[in-house]
Formats: C-alpha cells, structure tokens, sequence
C-alpha cells in the first residue's frame, strides 16, 4: 500500500463509529478520575465551530428563501 493511501485511511478511521465511541469512552473515563474534561486541540476547536457558523447560515438562508416563497415575494 502506497504512502498516500496508508494516509487516506488513517484520516478516515478517526471518523468511524468505533473509534468515535472509543475516544467518548476514554474521555468520560478521564472525566470520572479527574473531574475535569480534557482539553482538546485548539485547531479543531476552531474548525469545528467554523463548520458549525457554516451550517446555521445555510440553513438561515435556505429558510429566508422558503419563507420568501411562502409570503409570494
């Protein structure tokens, strides 16, 4: 298997089910012994909450256009 690939696959596992439910686990586990949840990376902080600012807009365009349509403008 090429380099690139090996890559490719290994970006995509993060995003499986087991996997997301494996780092759920771990982080409630650390939750339980510490009290405090552990801190994530601020880059996926940031991506995360820019994607989440993306998707509301669309939706708020998406329903001004619907209810535009709706009133007959």
């Amino acid at each position: 298997m090429s380099q690139q690939q090996n890559n490719n696959k290994n970006r995509l596992n993060r995003y499986k089910p087991s996997t997301i439910r494996a780092d759920a686990q771990r982080d409630y586990e650390h939750y339980k012994a510490t009290g405090e949840w552990p801190k994530k990376d601020p880059a996926v902080v940031k991506r995360t909450l820019r994607l989440v600012l993306i998707i509301v807009v669309i939706f708020l365009m998406l329903a001004i256009v619907l209810l535009l349509q709706v009133i007959g403008c």
